[in-house]
């Protein structure tokens, strides 16, 4: 890439954050800390923990989905599959491996196979099981001793870890009370670790990351009983819960995956609040707006709307979100097709017997200054008919991976792209130059509309309607400019094309990734033209797609 190119797109990028996030960007890379408040640091004491104080959440912890994703035989063998990709650990070397990605490595440390070992010894199949968590957890503890040293104390990953231990400690407290040195040596490390996030909170990222790491810190003060650290990160997750969920219920970075994240998060502090009897402020309140969104948008769906960075294999299912909402809150979901503010909307029609669901997406990449998980879907949609995706977006392989960039520009998704330029740019694996933006976007007499300006500053529109068993797309863009047109089928055949002028076809293989680490290949079709292109489709016979087909 020429150098003035690359500081182009940085200046680009630079120009959307908030200058906080840059000063503490540099702060951080030059080793400083980034507290809670300045100069504060949390009087934490081991022996004043009490796992009474954080609500259990089995339907969570032991979700079916979440707990197939592991082989607990195995893990027993020293091998473990995360992300879809298997390694053979040991367990005294292995938290400082170079082992596959840096998002295996992460998840590696955040521990959440633990449960699935927990499970099977609470079904009664051995303490087998359970002698191999704690011989896991006190591996981690005796190679991670020194704190901020390696990834095992990157913020992000205390603020898994921290919450799985909990649950880990909470589902199995009888016994593991009995062994009285490997919960004083537990409590120690999570005091350690809970101290350490609080003086180093992910500031200059935001987003998610900040999220995850204030609300560790709200169910470590619960469990710690630390009142005053309490009294400060709870505000300022609220005020996230403010800014990050938004009026209609989505989560702001617009991705069915992290929303559900969220969610979880979401509720297992509202829980634990309750328990112990604190004011649940705003993070109340949200709980129904949020569930509503999650079910509205995989109603009819088997599996994850691709849009953004998403998949399944790696959130909990919405099934045990919602589940578990209806029993700790009596939240029931409630169906809507429109959310305004994230820019999704919803189709539901019944064709012939057979549900068709639309997810159509006329919104903003994202949110301005954390644009990490964009993708260049903007006017893109899903199709799913009974529930099998159909029409589909090519989703998420990995986050460093060759494949990342691929994945996330315009030709991965089911939209459209002026004079062969990507709709935003999208140039590094979580960065992103100029932007498209949203303009408009409509539900009229059944049909869906959207407008974008893309990231050169050209409006193309997309109307979507879904007629007896005719699904017809129209895109229009100024005349003389060249107009692409993608589309990525699980099953069926490609549109019938009219309007285009001098409209070309190509079809193609595509990667498809509808699980994270998950690739396999689908049919794909790409038209250009100019002016309006029309695109039509009769609603085939649905067609369970394999993940494991490649």
């Amino acid at each position: 890439m020429p150098a003035l190119t690359k500081a182009r797109l940085y200046l680009d990028t630079a120009r959307h954050l908030k200058l906080s996030q840059m000063l503490y960007r540099m702060w951080r890379k030059a080793g400083g800390v980034t507290p809670l408040k300045l100069g504060y640091i949390p009087r934490t004491k081991a022996g004043d923990a009490d796992i009474s104080r954080i609500a259990l959440l089995p339907e969570l912890d032991f979700d079916p989905v979440f707990l197939a994703r592991f082989d607990c035989e195995a893990i027993l063998c020293d091998e473990l599959t995360l992300l879809h990709h298997t390694e053979s650990i040991d367990w005294k070397t292995c938290w400082s491996a170079d082992l596959s990605t840096p998002l295996w490595r992460f998840n590696l440390h955040y521990h959440e196979y633990l449960l699935p070992l927990a499970k099977r010894y609470l079904d009664g199949d051995g303490d087998r099981y359970l002698r191999k968590a704690m011989a896991i957890m006190e591996s981690w503890m005796c190679a991670n001793a020194k704190p901020g040293d390696g990834i095992g104390w990157d913020p992000y990953t205390i603020s898994m870890r921290l919450v799985n231990w909990l649950a880990f400690y909470g589902e199995l407290e009888d016994v593991l009370g009995e062994d009285r040195a490997f919960v004083e040596g537990m409590n120690a490390s999570l005091a350690s670790q809970y101290s350490y996030l609080a003086r180093h909170l992910e500031k200059d990222l935001l987003a998610n990351h900040y999220f995850e790491n204030l609300k560790a810190l709200v169910l470590g003060a619960l469990y710690f009983g630390d009142e005053d650290t309490l009294a400060i990160a709870f505000p300022l997750l609220e005020s996230q819960v403010c800014e990050q969920v938004l009026p209609d219920g989505m989560h702001f970075e617009l991705s069915p995956m992290y929303h559900k994240i969220i969610l979880e998060d979401v509720l297992r502090v509202v829980a634990s609040l309750e328990k112990n009897g604190n004011d649940l402020g705003e993070l109340g309140i949200c709980v129904q707006r949020m569930c509503d969104c999650l079910y509205s948008l995989e109603r009819n769906t088997n599996r994850t709307p691709l849009f953004n960075d998403s998949g399944d294999n790696v959130a909990k299912h919405k099934d045990a979100l919602l589940a578990c909402a209806k029993e700790r809150f009596g939240t029931i979901p409630r169906y809507r097709e429109d959310f305004p503010d994230a820019g999704y909307y919803l189709m539901e029609r019944d064709c012939g017997g057979r549900v068709v669901k639309m997810v159509f997406d006329a919104g903003n990449p994202g949110p301005e200054y954390a644009m990490g998980h964009a993708h260049c879907d903007a006017l893109s949609f899903e199709v799913f008919i009974d529930g099998e995706p159909w029409i589909v977006n090519c989703g998420t392989y990995a986050y460093q991976d060759p494949l990342r960039l691929e994945l996330k520009r315009t030709a991965s998704h089911n939209t459209v792209m002026v004079d062969g330029c990507e709709q935003s740019e999208c140039w590094a694996s979580f960065r992103v130059g100029r932007r498209s933006s949203s303009v408009f976007a409509a539900r009229e007499d059944g049909i869906l509309s959207g407008s974008i300006v893309d990231a050169r500053g050209w409006t193309v529109s997309r109307s979507v309607s879904l007629d007896g068993e005719i699904l017809c797309v129209v895109d229009k863009v100024a005349s003389g400019k060249d107009l692409d047109c993608f589309w990525h089928f699980a099953f069926g055949e490609p549109p019938s094309i009219g309007d285009g002028a001098q409209a070309k076809a190509r079809s193609s293989l595509s990667n498809y990734s509808p699980d994270f680490g998950c690739l396999a290949e689908i049919e794909s079709c790409s038209y250009r033209g100019s002016g309006t292109l029309t695109s039509q489709w009769l609603v085939p016979t649905p067609k369970v797609f394999s993940k494991e087909e490649s």
